[in-house]
């Protein structure tokens, strides 16, 4: 079990919150299956899902990228690490993630994080992000395929900026976003912080001054503030990859017991 791909670290949350979870978890694409039969142990009833399936797995053969064979509601927690920076409809991927997740249900992601102190040295330098991944290309990256379903490797690595509006655009609220194991070239670029924090102001003042001039709307303080923290947060600068639970927020209820047509709770 890796620390570095977040295992130990996502096993952590689902064993610390099973009572608040649920048992009902989707594992897609389940790979290897690193933490299904910890979650198992749990006390989680786990259905894996994956479109070139394991020896031994249990659960169905499918296409994270087409609709899931399940129906609305019928997961309590859906689980994907290290998935989505494979998948060519990433948004379409976490449409289904939010269709199949009860009201009140989860999301935990986890996936490369592309926006290190490293990772964005490594861009000016290169146009990569990833030093070691090298550069997308149809041989090295092209890792299986059948008929038109393909496998990728790291053909689409996701910013927390775009991951966190995917999610957002599928009806999920983000909850939290950590890292698991430090960058250590990342931690030598440190003393960049304070410029990162500078930058980061005149990126949100020059953005709101333009969305003025063109008559268009733009974000309130809160989302600018949310926008600003994640920019400067210690698990996007240092942390090698994201953890991302996200949240189906559930209906509200009135007194008399009917739903609010329209609002979800927060």
């Amino acid at each position: 079990m890796s620390a570095t791909n977040g295992h130990p670290q996502v096993l952590g949350l689902l064993r610390e919150r099973r009572a608040e979870y649920g048992r009902a978890l989707l594992d897609i694409p389940s790979g290897g299956g690193p933490v299904v039969e910890g979650a198992r142990a749990s006390g989680y009833e786990v259905v894996e899902v994956d479109l070139f399936p394991r020896r031994g797995m249990h659960g169905v053969r499918a296409d994270a990228c087409a609709r899931f064979p399940f129906r609305d509601g019928a997961f309590d927690v859906v689980l994907s690490m290290e998935g989505i920076e494979h998948f060519e409809n990433q948004a379409a991927f976490l449409n289904e993630c939010a269709r199949v997740l009860r009201p009140g249900g989860h999301l935990l992601l986890t996936t490369p994080n592309v926006l290190t102190l490293g990772a964005r040295l490594t861009h000016v330098f290169t146009g990569g992000r990833l030093l070691q991944q090298g550069y997308i290309n149809e041989v090295a990256t092209l890792r299986a395929s059948e008929g038109t379903r393909r496998y990728h490797g790291h053909a689409f690595l996701i910013d927390a900026f775009r991951l966190r509006y995917l999610v957002r655009l599928a009806g999920l609220e983000l909850c939290e976003l950590s890292g698991t194991t430090l960058s250590r070239g990342s931690v030598l670029l440190a003393p960049l912080v304070p410029l990162i924090h500078l930058a980061t102001w005149v990126a949100t003042q020059a953005s709101r001054r333009r969305l003025q001039r063109a008559g268009r709307r733009a974000p309130d303080a809160g989302l600018e503030r949310e926008l600003a923290g994640l920019a400067c947060s210690p698990a996007v600068l240092f942390r090698k990859k994201l953890v991302v639970v996200a949240r189906k927020p559930a209906p509200l209820t009135r007194l008399d017991g009917a739903r609010v047509p329209g609002e979800a709770r927060a």
